[in-house]
C-alpha cells in the first residue's frame, strides 16, 4: 500500500513537473524564465526529512524581471510528519533582489506553503519572509520569520505561533567543475513547543552545463528526533540530481 500511495505521489510531482516544464518551454525565447527538473534520494529540509527517507521528484520555474523583481514556483511529492498520507508540497514565492557593491548580493522574498491531497486531519500550510545577503555567489546568510506557524510534531499540533530560522551557507570551487558545500543553521520554534534545535549539512557537488549531481550528509541534534521521530535527517547521505532549463 505505501509503495503504491508513493508511486502514486510520484506520478503527481511528475505531472506538475511536465506542467511547469511546459509553460517554461513556452516562454524559451525569453531570457526572464528559467526551470529546474530534478530528483532526490531524500527531500530534506531544516534537519528534517520532507518525505520520511523516500524519493522525490522536484521541479520549479521562475520568472525574473531586468529590474530586480522575481517569482516562481516550486513542487515535490512529500511525506511530512505525521505520516497520515503522501502529500504534493507547492512553494509559491516572490521577491526583489539588488546588488551591494562588486562583491555582494541581497534579496527579500515571501514564500507561501501549500500541501496539495494532505489528508491529515488538521490543515496545513504557512507563509515566510526571508531576507538574503550573499558575497561572491559562495557564502550567504538568510533571516527567515514566519508569523503564523502551522507544525505537528510529537508534542502536537501547533498553530497561529511565530518561528524564526538563521542559516548560512557555502561553497568551495575546486578543479573538475566540483565544489564543496556546507550549510548550518539554527530554527527557532520556542514559540511552538518551547525549544530550538540545530542542523548542518556538508557534501561535494559536481556542475556542468545545465547539469548538476550533488552527495550530501546531513546532522541534526538531538531535539530534532525528539520532535520528529525517525524523520530527524541526522546521519543521513543524500543523493540528488537536478537539470536546469
Amino acid at each position: 500500500m505505501m509503495l503504491r500511495r508513493s508511486v502514486r505521489l510520484l506520478l503527481s510531482a511528475a505531472g506538475c513537473l511536465a506542467v511547469l516544464a511546459g509553460v517554461t518551454a513556452a516562454w524559451a525565447d525569453e531570457s526572464r524564465w528559467s526551470g529546474t527538473a530534478g530528483v532526490t534520494t531524500d527531500y530534506v529540509l531544516r534537519g528534517v526529512s520532507q518525505s520520511y527517507g523516500g524519493a522525490a521528484l522536484q521541479a520549479g520555474v521562475a520568472y525574473h524581471d531586468p529590474v530586480g523583481w522575481f517569482a516562481g514556483a516550486w513542487v515535490s511529492n512529500a511525506d511530512p510528519y505525521p505520516f497520515y498520507s503522501d502529500v504534493v508540497e507547492v512553494n509559491a514565492y516572490a521577491g526583489y533582489a539588488w546588488t551591494l557593491g562588486r562583491d555582494f548580493a541581497a534579496q527579500v522574498s515571501y514564500t507561501r506553503y501549500v500541501y496539495a491531497w494532505d489528508q491529515r486531519p488538521r490543515p496545513y500550510g504557512d507563509g515566510e519572509l526571508s531576507a538574503t545577503v550573499t558575497f561572491r555567489d559562495l557564502i550567504s546568510a538568510t533571516v527567515s520569520y514566519d508569523p503564523d506557524t502551522v507544525r505537528y510534531a510529537t508534542l502536537g499540533y501547533r498553530r497561529g505561533r511565530p518561528s524564526a530560522a538563521y542559516e548560512l551557507n557555502g561553497r568551495v570551487p575546486l578543479p573538475w567543475n566540483l565544489s564543496l558545500t556546507g550549510s548550518v543553521g539554527y530554527y527557532d520554534l520556542k514559540h511552538l513547543y518551547g525549544v530550538g534545535y540545530w542542523s548542518a549539512g556538508t557534501g561535494v557537488s559536481w556542475s556542468r552545463g545545465r547539469l548538476a549531481l550533488d552527495v550530501t550528509r546531513f546532522y541534526s541534534d538531538a531535539t530534532v528526533y525528539r520532535l520528529f521521530d525517525d524523520a530527524s535527517a541526522d546521519g543521513r547521505w543524500v543523493a540528488g540530481a537536478s537539470w536546469r532549463f
